[in-house]
C-alpha cells in the first residue's frame, strides 16, 4: 500500500510537536511489554496497512500504550521520561478528522516523552528521535526517493529566503534535474510560478520541492553566473539513487587525489562505494577525500565496512569500530562492533591502508557519518576535517514499526576502540571552509577540496588557494551552518540493523 499522501499530512502534523501536556510525579511503568501491544491498531489510523506484520483492530489509545511500553523498554533516556496524563485532552484530540485527530494525539503522545534536557551548549540533548510512515522509512532505506533527482539547499526565510541546487544525481530519468541539464549553483527562484521567496507561498513551494505525489512542475531557474531566469519542467517520480561518486585527480603538484562523494549509508551506496574504493587500489592513489557534507548517516555497519576500506586489515585486525552503549537497564546488550571487511550484502572490501584521509563535513553531516570519522580517529588514522562542525550524534537505534509507523527512538550512544564519543556538540574542523556551491564537486578548485589540498602541502586553512575558492561570487554570506539540505530529519541517523549482527 503507497501512502504518499497521508505521508504528507503525517509531515504536516509533526511540524507542530513538542510542548506541554500531562503531568505527575513519577512515571509508572506499563502494564505489558510492547511486543503484547505490538500492532494493535487504532481504526483512524490510515497507515496501518502498510505494517510490517499482521495487525488487529484497535484503538488510539493502544497506540499510546504500545509507545509508552517502546520508550520504557529502549529509550536511551528512559530516566529523563516526562511524566504525561494519557488522558489529557492533548493526547486525545477531536478538533479535526478522524485521521487529523489521532496523527496529532499520538505526535503529542511520543515526543511529549522525550529526553527535555539541553547540552552545555544549549541545544537539546534528544534532537534526532522521530516518527515516520514505514513505507517512506523503507523506501529511504533502500536509496529509493520520490523527486526530481536533486538535493536542495536553503538559506533566510520569508523575502529572504534563496534555495540552490547543491548536488545532482547522475540519473538518467525522464523529467529528472539532470536531463534537464540543471548543475551545482543554479538557483530556485519560483516554482509554478509562485516566488520561492514570498511567505505566503512557503506551503506550496515546499509541496512541489518536496512531493508527495508524482507529477510535472514548472521552475524558474537561474543559471549559476547568469542575471536571467529561464522555466524549467521537471517530473517528479521515484527513482533509486546512487549514494556514492567518485574520480581520481592529479593536482598541479603531480599528487593523486581519490575524491569520494558519500552522501547516504543505504543500499543504493553500496555498489559504487565498492567501485570507487577498487578504482582508487588500481590507479594507487597518493591521497584520499571523503566527501561527507551531505551525508545524513544510516547503516552503521556500511560505515565501519567503509572505514575499514580506508584503514585495511592490519590497522584494524582485532580493534572496535564502534562500542555500541545501551541504557543500564540493557547492559547486557552492549556491543563491540568490529571494523567489518565485506558490505551489507557480503562483499569484499578493498582496502587502501592509509593513514590519513581529509574528511569534509557540514552541520548536515550526521551520525553514521560522524562515526566514520570517530572510528578511523580510534585506530589513529588521521582524519583531516575541513568544512563545517558535524550535527552532533553519536547515538543510534534499531528502527521498529508498529502499525505502519516505524518509531526511531534513541536507543544507544557509540565510542571507538579509545573509548572516544560524546560529541554531541559536534565535531569540530581543524579548518573552517563554507560550502562553494560556485564549483562542482570533486574540483580541486572548490572550496573545501581547495583546502584540502593546501593543507596536504602544509599551507594554513586561510591559504591563498583556499581563499581564493572562499570568494565565489554571487555566493556572499553563505557562512558555514548558514545554508541547510531540503531534506527531513529524520533521514540524519544511526541504524543499528540490516544484514548481520550489529549492522
Amino acid at each position: 500500500m503507497k501512502t504518499y499522501l497521508s505521508v504528507f499530512a503525517l509531515v504536516a502534523v509533526l511540524s507542530g510537536c513538542g510542548g506541554g501536556g500531562g503531568g505527575g510525579s513519577a512515571v509508572l511503568p506499563p502494564e505489558k511489554t510492547a511486543s503484547e501491544l505490538a500492532q494493535i491498531c487504532s481504526v483512524d489510523n490510515i497507515l496501518s496497512g502498510d505494517a510490517a506484520t499482521a495487525t488487529q483492530k484497535g484503538t488510539l489509545a493502544d497506540e499510546r500504550n504500545w509507545i509508552k511500553a517502546y520508550l520504557q523498554e529502549r529509550y536511551f533516556w528512559y530516566k529523563d521520561i516526562p511524566a504525561v496524563n494519557a488522558a489529557d485532552a492533548r493526547y486525545n484530540l477531536s478538533s479535526g478528522t478522524a485521521w487529523q485527530n489521532f496523527a496529532n494525539s499520538v505526535t503529542h503522545y511520543f515526543y511529549d516523552q522525550l529526553n527535555p534536557k539541553y547540552t552545555a551548549s544549549g541545544a537539546a540533548v534528544d534532537k534526532f528521535s522521530f516518527f515516520t510512515d514505514t513505507y517512506s522509512w523503507s523506501q529511504f532505506a533502500q536509496g529509493e526517493e520520490l523527486g526530481y533527482g536533486w538535493l536542495l539547499s536553503e538559506q533566510g526565510s520569508g523575502a529572504s529566503r534563496r534555495i540552490w541546487v547543491s548536488h545532482v544525481f547522475a540519473v538518467n530519468q525522464a523529467g529528472f534535474a539532470t536531463q534537464a541539464g540543471l548543475k551545482r549553483g543554479d538557483e530556485i527562484m519560483g516554482v509554478d510560478g509562485l516566488a520561492v521567496n514570498v511567505a505566503a507561498n512557503s506551503t506550496a513551494v515546499d509541496r512541489a520541492l518536496s512531493p508527495s505525489v508524482a507529477g510535472t512542475h514548472q521552475f524558474e531557474v537561474r543559471r549559476l553566473g547568469q542575471t536571467s531566469t529561464e522555466k524549467v519542467f521537471l517530473t517528479a517520480s521515484t527513482a533509486v539513487l546512487p549514494q556514492a561518486e567518485h574520480k581520481v585527480v592529479t593536482d598541479s603538484q603531480g599528487v593523486k587525489w581519490g575524491y569520494l562523494l558519500f552522501n547516504a549509508h543505504v543500499d543504493s551506496a553500496q555498489a559504487p562505494l565498492l567501485a570507487a574504493l577498487s578504482d582508487f587500489k588500481r590507479q594507487q592513489i597518493d591521497q584520499l577525500v571523503v566527501d561527507l557534507r551531505y551525508n545524513g548517516g544510516g547503516y552503521l555497519a556500511l560505515a565501519s565496512a567503509v572505514a575499514y576500506g580506508v584503514a585495511g586489515p592490519v590497522r584494524t585486525q582485532g580493534k572496535t569500530f564502534e562500542m555500541v552503549r545501551h541504557s543500564d537497564k540493557r547492559s547486557s546488550e552492549n556491543e563491540s562492533l568490529p571494523f567489518y571487511s565485506a558490505d551489507l550484502n557480503g562483499q569484499a572490501v578493498e582496502s587502501l591502508s592509509l593513514t590519513r584521509i581529509y574528511a569534509l563535513t557540514t552541520a548536515q553531516t550526521c551520525s553514521a557519518s560522524e562515526s566514520i570519522i570517530n572510528g578511523l580517529r580510534g585506530v589513529d588514522v588521521e582524519v583531516v576535517q575541513i568544512g563545517g562542525t558535524t550535527c552532533g550524534k553519536p547515538y543510534g537505534f534499531v528502527p521498529q514499526d508498529n502499525c505502519g509507523i516505524t518509531y526511531a527512538a534513541m536507543e544507544f550512544e557509540g565510542v571507538n576502540n579509545k573509548g572516544q564519543g560524546g560529541y554531541a556538540d559536534g565535531l569540530v574542523p581543524q579548518c573552517a571552509v563554507s560550502d562553494d556551491l560556485s564549483h562542482a564537486l570533486g574540483d580541486p578548485g572548490e572550496a573545501m577540496f581547495a583546502t584540502a589540498i593546501a593543507r596536504h602541502r602544509g599551507l594554513a586553512c586561510t591559504s591563498v588557494a583556499a581563499s581564493r575558492a572562499l570568494g565565489s561570487t554571487g555566493l556572499s554570506g553563505l557562512g558555514n551552518g548558514a545554508r541547510k539540505l531540503l531534506r527531513p530529519e529524520w533521514q540524519n541517523g544511526k541504524i543499528l540493523s540490516r544484514a548481520r549482527h550489529g549492522a
